[in-house]
């Protein structure tokens, strides 16, 4: 059986708001296997990127509160560490790359500034060790000039090279979990595709697991061996990537898949939609939270809420699949 580097169980991350309680991550439970990917996908608002706060420890209190569950990482509960303990868990053993580079950048301080205290925080290194061992990340993430770039400040690199600054940051302490929330959504799709590249390219010579986040279909086809979708802050399915590719069950997965222009198609056909929007999450249907825009709801849907059951070989929330609803009920 393979070895879980990350098991996140029954996670619930609310927000007190003006309006009531936000249920954002609302029993929420994973994991990811040593060595493999897991690509989480979902329409904004869903709740990936409130799930990755929450590993993080970086969920601000308030109006955030992590409200029950554990986040298990090599069998050490991460919701039980102190501010101090989580700090010194944070870019050693648990990384991540933010979606926007030149916000998550301090632009007052050159590349290398940044990357030497990244290491010097967690290495005990010299800072000319830290420094060689700076200028080799660059090297390793393709950053042409290595050396020349290193005294660079973020504005003089592109987009591009400001992604692959963070991925060398976040890879410059051998973390065993590497976060990726849209690492590749400001950049134009040749950039995104060698992004991509390198990222399984480093999680092959590290051995790091990923967890990437993303709303993209074709960033999961690239790089994901297992996939969660989720729907206003729970997991609708979870499955392996052929799985979801070959056969998704869960009508929202389906709508998902359907929505991706194909090449052999009729180009003169309007493309799929999901009618409707993602629920707010201060306004709730009663029953299923995707019944509103589902054209297969029956009359179970409006009221009862389906657990996540298993079948066909993977996990699935949804009453189409199973005859004994009173059991399926959350």
């Amino acid at each position: 059986m393979a070895e879980k580097i990350l098991e996140v169980k029954n996670l619930k991350t609310y927000f007190r708001t003006d309006a009531g309680l936000t249920k954002a991550v609302n029993d929420v439970s994973f994991s990811v296997e040593r060595g493999k990917t897991l690509g989480i996908v979902g329409e904004s608002g869903c709740g990936k990127s409130i799930t990755s706060l929450s590993i993080m420890g970086l969920v601000e209190t308030p109006p955030g509160v992590i409200a029950g569950g554990e986040i298990i990482l090599d069998g050490q509960d991460l919701l039980k560490k102190t501010d101090d303990e989580m700090r010194a868990i944070r870019g050693k053993k648990i990384a991540m790359i933010f979606q926007e580079p030149m916000t998550s950048l301090n632009p007052v301080f050159t590349i290398g500034q940044q990357l030497v205290e990244a290491l010097m925080l967690h290495e005990k290194i010299t800072k000319q060790q830290a420094k060689e061992k700076a200028v080799e990340m660059l090297k390793l993430v393709r950053i042409p000039l290595a050396e020349k770039r290193f005294n660079e400040y973020p504005h003089q690199l592109s987009g591009g090279m400001r992604q692959r600054v963070m991925i060398a940051m976040a890879l410059c302490c051998d973390p065993e979990l590497l976060i990726c929330d849209e690492p590749t959504t400001a950049l134009d799709v040749t950039i995104q595709a060698q992004i991509l590249e390198l990222i399984n390219e480093l999680k092959e010579k590290t051995g790091a697991s990923v967890m990437m986040i993303t709303h993209d279909l074709g960033v999961i086809a690239e790089v994901a061996d297992d996939v969660m979708v989720m729907y206003a802050g729970k997991v609708v399915e979870h499955a392996t990537c052929d799985q979801i590719f070959d056969k998704p069950l869960h009508p929202y997965t389906y709508g998902l898949m359907n929505c991706i222009p194909k090449l052999d198609g009729d180009d003169t056909k309007e493309l799929s939609v999901i009618e409707g929007m993602v629920p707010s999450f201060d306004d709730m249907p009663k029953g299923c939270a995707f019944c509103p825009r589902c054209p297969e709801a029956m009359d179970i849907c409006r009221e009862k809420m389906p657990k996540l059951a298993w079948t066909e070989g993977r996990e699935v929330r949804c009453f189409k699949y199973t005859e004994e609803w009173e059991e399926n009920v959350e």
